[in-house]
């Protein structure tokens, strides 16, 4: 089995023809990740300018196009009950897509800059779930729709569920509306 045929398996849209699937996801989460991304020649490529924060690589969050049953989509399986990595649904291509992430993980207060860690799903389910009741921020996020969910991995913390914009939903019988967001937990391993 495939990490897409897992992912179908667990209800999430990606055999939708206009949904590209895409992880976020930081090198510190698995050693060989960067290095399988290259190796499985997989489109990756950092948020963040890595040219002038030297020494961030692994904690810089990485986008990357999953090709369902390719060779990376496979290896992705072996290690998804270990890799803690954030599944985004979006109908944006590849460079659409990061250029939104890009101005998505950075922020300036008090003369200060922070960066946003998107490549820990735990740090953007905190994000996301923070902007729940701003809709104007929400929308941003989701950018106007163009991404229709994200699935939040985390095995060692125990975290695994979607958060969809509230005018994107799919409701079903778990999902719990926030705001302006709808969060579906979806059952692991050892839950089920």
């Amino acid at each position: 089995m495939s990490f897409c045929q897992h992912l179908e398996k667990l209800g999430l849209p990606v055999n939708h023809p206009h949904i590209r699937v895409y992880i976020l996801t930081e090198a510190a989460a698995d050693p060989a990740m960067l290095a399988r991304m290259e190796f499985h020649d997989t489109g990756h490529r950092p948020i963040w300018r890595l040219d002038k924060l030297a020494g961030m690589e692994k904690y810089s969050p990485w986008l990357c196009e999953i090709t369902r049953d390719g060779e990376f989509d496979q290896w992705l399986e072996k290690v998804a009950d270990k890799a803690p990595l954030t599944v985004l649904f979006s109908r944006m291509p590849s460079d659409e897509l990061w250029q939104h992430l890009r101005l998505n993980s950075k922020f300036a207060e008090d003369g200060r800059r922070f960066f946003l860690r998107m490549g820990d799903p735990s740090a953007l389910h905190l994000y996301t779930a923070s902007l729940a009741y701003q809709p104007s921020s929400v929308r941003h996020l989701f950018a106007d729709g163009q991404i229709e969910e994200l699935y939040f991995h985390h095995p060692r913390a125990e975290l695994a569920c979607r958060a969809q914009p509230l005018f994107e939903q799919h409701l079903d019988s778990t999902a719990e509306c926030e705001g302006c967001l709808v969060w579906i937990d979806v059952p692991t391993e050892e839950s089920a």
